[in-house]
């Protein structure tokens, strides 16, 4: 995870603290001015609207990114599998030679390029006679 998600989960999750302390003040401010029912029914809307929010898909997603876990079930055991898979490719083909027979290959067309290269630069034995 990137430390832009996590710096925008961290400030979600602020953001929804400082909005429930915000109506948690106008809460107590309207309870005294209208009776302690409204305090009590505005904390059970609280309470449970916070529940349903955390509790739900967007609580698990704010979860899973504050502890750095962006991967589901599905995608780790993929990422596993693969991880695996690559690893025994590479223990193959150092073990096999399939990497130096490769190096062995790309040197002999070396070889025969430049040996091709020398024999182009060699004037012919007919056109020197007829160009001198």
């Amino acid at each position: 995870m990137n430390r832009f998600s996590r710096l925008a989960a961290m400030a979600m999750v602020l953001f929804l603290a400082g909005s429930s302390m915000l109506f948690m003040a106008y809460l107590i401010d309207e309870a005294a001015r209208k009776g302690f029912e409204f305090l009590v029914v505005g904390l059970f809307g609280l309470v449970g609207m916070g529940f349903l929010l955390f509790q739900g898909p967007v609580g698990k997603a704010i979860a899973s990114m504050l502890e750095g876990n962006s991967l589901d079930g599905a995608t780790a055991n993929r990422l596993a599998e693969l991880e695996s898979r690559l690893a025994e490719v590479e223990h193959r083909g150092l073990t096999s030679g399939e990497v130096e027979q490769a190096y062995a290959r790309i040197a002999e067309v070396e070889e025969r390029m430049e040996f091709t290269e020398r024999l182009l630069a060699q004037p012919r034995i007919g056109e020197a006679r007829h160009g001198a």
